[in-house]
């Protein structure tokens, strides 16, 4: 019985910190970033799946890219006229940050 007790509470627990888990979806529709960045298709930025191809195998760069800690890889030409709408990211947690990397990654 005390064993069932354990795993129901590891269960809670676990449900309770997913909740609070921040979530790349919902940080990317919160922040308007739809706006520039497409699914498919390059537009004002590139696109999600653009992104992806850039940045699979180096998320790291892609996290440090979002905390402003690195230069861009993709269209750094067109990288001024995206600063004003990149600097919302400044004031992201690094759960955040790693959320919407994990996030721009599934692409």
């Amino acid at each position: 019985m005390k064993n069932l007790y354990t795993v129901t509470a590891v269960f809670l627990l676990g449900l309770t910190l997913n909740s609070y888990a921040a979530d790349g979806a919902e940080i990317f529709k919160k922040n308007t970033c739809a706006i520039c960045h497409k699914e498919t298709k390059d537009a004002v930025g590139p696109s999600l799946k653009t992104i992806a191809e850039f940045y699979k195998n180096n998320p790291d760069q892609l996290k440090a890219f979002l905390k402003g800690e690195a230069e861009p890889i993709i269209w750094p030409d067109r990288f001024n006229m995206m600063k004003p709408q990149m600097g919302k990211l400044k004031a992201m947690s690094d759960e955040e940050i790693d959320a919407l990397a994990q996030f721009l990654l599934k692409r």
